[in-house]
């Protein structure tokens, strides 16, 4: 587990930088701008697509695509979403979702220049926005990079020591009446997991309760949106949360190291999500249900029972793609 962890970490931040510390860019692959623009509207879209509608649609086409358009296509988007159908909106939204992370890379890349660094960091204070950092310092340079990754629709984090953009989902919420309830529910996921980040430094930053709920969250996405654009995205997600809940991480095994007991909070906090939603319909709790069932005989310790249930049970191969 640990050299598995190990490989995993050396390509997560770069996907944490995107997201959190998963990989949404993977599953975005497949949907780009043309993808999302061929998508067949639905029969009461249909019905209610107008010229006008179309007329903004393309405009914020034009818009999103010109270079340095991320921030344009934004204000144009909020401006006008409610002139537009469900089906527009919701493919205005996604396509700028799409574009925010092909920008991603380069605008990390910007950012990650020695230089910069060393001239952001002399002005940082923890938690710092982009637009504290702006405020703080005298450098033109360095401010409108900071005012242009702001309003490209990133956020600000401190990552092993270094400074670094990612996406800003929050930003995103404020579509939430105007698109399909899929994307909300998937935009409300995607908030939560860029407000708070749930790992660093191959370490679990958030409780063990948390992490349940998230992912009870992300499988109730699946039931309900089985068709959903971002399907591939909230599984990839719910992949992850899988390997923290039943494994940890490097830096947060889920059993101790030394002694091979299973970390006590994480016995308390998964008891009390098993109790507290002992009437839900979940796969996830039911599989969490059958680990306590056997990890409790075990006297919270990692025996070579509980190390073969897992491997039959919960396959890293099946969650890492490794």
């Amino acid at each position: 587990m640990t050299s598995l962890y190990s490989s995993a970490r050396s390509k997560g931040l770069r996907m944490l930088m995107t997201v959190t510390a998963v990989a949404v860019l993977m599953q975005t692959g497949g949907t780009g701008l043309t993808g999302m623009a061929a998508a067949a509207p639905s029969d009461s879209d249909a019905k209610v697509t107008t010229s006008s509608s179309t007329v903004i649609y393309n405009t914020f086409q034009s818009i999103l695509k010109k270079k340095n358009g991320l921030s344009g296509a934004d204000t144009y988007l909020e401006s006008n979403i409610h002139k537009v159908t469900t089906h527009h909106a919701t493919l205005m939204v996604l396509q700028l979702e799409n574009a925010r992370i092909k920008g991603l890379t380069t605008m990390t890349d910007r950012m990650l220049v020695p230089n910069v660094q060393d001239k952001m960091i002399k002005v940082y204070k923890w938690n710092d926005s982009f637009t504290q950092l702006m405020e703080r310092t005298k450098d033109p340079e360095l401010r409108s990079l900071l005012k242009e990754a702001r309003d490209s629709g990133y956020r600000l984090v401190m990552l092993e020591g270094s400074l670094y953009p990612i996406m800003n989902y929050m930003a995103f919420q404020k579509y939430n009446s105007d698109v399909k309830p899929d994307i909300k529910q998937y935009i409300n996921i995607m908030a939560v997991e860029t407000s708070n980040l749930a790992a660093e430094d191959g370490a679990l930053i958030i409780g063990y309760q948390e992490i349940l709920n998230r992912a009870l969250n992300q499988e109730r996405f699946l039931q309900d949106y089985p068709k959903s654009n971002r399907v591939k995205q909230v599984r990839n997600l719910l992949n992850n949360y899988t390997l923290y809940t039943f494994y940890g991480l490097n830096n947060t095994p889920l059993f101790d190291y030394e002694t091979n007991t299973m970390v006590a909070n994480a016995q308390k906090g998964y008891k009390a999500v098993l109790q507290r939603n002992a009437s839900e319909d979940s796969d996830f709790l039911a599989k969490l249900g059958a680990f306590m069932d056997i990890v409790t005989e075990a006297k919270y310790q990692r025996t070579t029972a509980v190390e073969e249930w897992l491997d039959q049970k919960v396959p890293t191969t099946d969650y890492t793609g490794f």
